[in-house]
């Protein structure tokens, strides 16, 4: 999500097609040892890696590998390759997914403990996709302290989500199919030897990634059985889309970011029209969701008049679909952390609030964060310097912190 226009654009998306595949000069590590690969095909630099015309073969399961290829750009010390895998993104629909893995290139000694990192919003174009993207954007790293993680022996891999990558439509804030795609990472983190992945996993997601993350945590037991999640954290998460959709109705400059989020939910509920959401003003927007990762915030700025009447009221289809999408309730499985900044207008300090009460009424530890002066994306950098020691401490076993008595 996003309503820090210029900002977030620039941080997310600024040398894109640089240096992912390439070797340029912040490859590190990246490139300097050869790993021993699974069965399954290493793609050359140069060929069209995206390029996934035929659905899974009968027989296929969740975490299988298409083929993987080494990107040019892993911090120092570490080996990243992109991956094109299948995911069951709904019971019995298989799809390829692409994503991310990255490890230590010294040898391991034992079992990697492995980090799970669900992505903000991207944009809709497969090429805004996080694996075709460079690994340090803006002078930042794309996934917050990965540098940190991969030096403290972690695993860390991420999906780009169904539709966002490859062909077919962007499941963007549909929260189950994005959920099941970023748990079979941990099934294609087992499938490379050199990684030495173990079980035991801890995640974390930024805006978008905040609903995959408390929805993965929702099916992560029933879905993906056989690995243990230790914690997750959320920053600025944005869970619940009908309520963030609510929220940005009501002011015009968030026209684009409401205009986004129509496809996602439609690719999820297809019978949806957009005509009974968007009017002529709004409907001349859509075209702009191709053209580049953001510009239709931009675009859409401008409409004063972009929904119809009742389009999103009880009992209207749209309002009916996006209920369908936040029907989920937290397990309680394991504790949280949560970063908030105070003058976040993009998921309010009130949404968040809100799904820290349901993690401790669920039974989890919540150690919640608020940060005055900050907003939806100066917050990732304070959450970035503390959720190594974090995360170490969910693996070493240690009693997690819980402020859920305190308002």
């Amino acid at each position: 999500m996003k309503t820090i226009t210029q900002a977030l654009a620039a941080l997310l998306c600024a040398g894109a097609a640089a240096c992912v595949l390439t070797g340029c000069s912040n490859s590190g590590g990246g490139t300097a040892q050869a790993a021993t690969l699974a069965p399954f095909k290493e793609v050359a630099i140069g060929t069209d890696f995206w390029s996934v015309a035929t659905p899974p073969p009968a027989g296929a399961k969740p975490g299988d590998i298409l083929h993987a290829q080494k990107r040019g750009d892993a911090p120092n010390g570490a080996i990243g390759w992109n991956v094109v895998y299948v995911s069951e993104i709904q019971p019995g629909k298989l799809i390829y997914v692409s994503g991310e893995i990255y490890y230590p290139t010294a040898a391991a000694t034992a079992l990697r403990d492995v980090v799970l990192w669900n992505h903000e919003t991207a944009g809709l174009g497969d090429a805004c996709a996080p694996s075709r993207r460079s690994a340090v954007e803006s002078g930042h790293d794309r996934v917050p302290a990965i540098g940190a993680l991969l030096a403290a022996g972690r695993v860390v891999v991420m999906s780009d989500y169904p539709g966002l990558g490859l062909p077919g439509p962007a499941l963007y804030m549909a929260g189950q199919p994005n959920a099941r795609a970023s748990l079979d990472m941990l099934r294609v983190a087992q499938k490379f030897p050199d990684a030495k992945a173990s079980a035991r996993y801890v995640m974390y997601g930024w805006s978008q990634g905040g609903q995959t993350t408390m929805w993965a945590e929702h099916i992560g037991a029933s879905y993906a059985p056989e690995f243990t999640g230790l914690g997750a954290a959320l920053i600025a998460p944005a869970v619940r889309i009908r309520e963030l959709t609510l929220n940005s109705m009501t002011t015009p400059t968030n026209a684009g970011y409401v205009i986004s989020t129509l496809p996602g939910i439609q690719a999820y509920a297809p019978e949806l029209k957009y005509r009974d959401f968007l009017t002529p003003q709004g409907m001349e927007q859509l075209p702009a969701l191709t053209n580049g990762c953001f510009d239709i915030w931009d675009a859409a700025a401008g409409v004063q008049d972009a929904y119809v009447a009742n389009a999103l009221v009880p009992g209207s289809s749209w309002w009916n679909a996006m209920t369908a999408v936040d029907n989920f309730t937290p397990r309680g499985s394991m504790p949280f952390a949560i970063f908030q900044g105070t003058l976040d207008t993009t998921t309010p300090v009130a949404l968040t609030q809100r799904e820290r009460s349901a993690l401790c009424a669920a039974g989890s530890a919540v150690d919640y964060n608020e940060f005055a002066a900050l907003d939806h994306l100066t917050v990732v950098g304070e959450a970035a310097a503390r959720l190594p020691a974090w995360m170490d401490s969910r693996f070493k076993g240690q009693a997690a912190a819980s402020n859920c008595g305190a308002r």
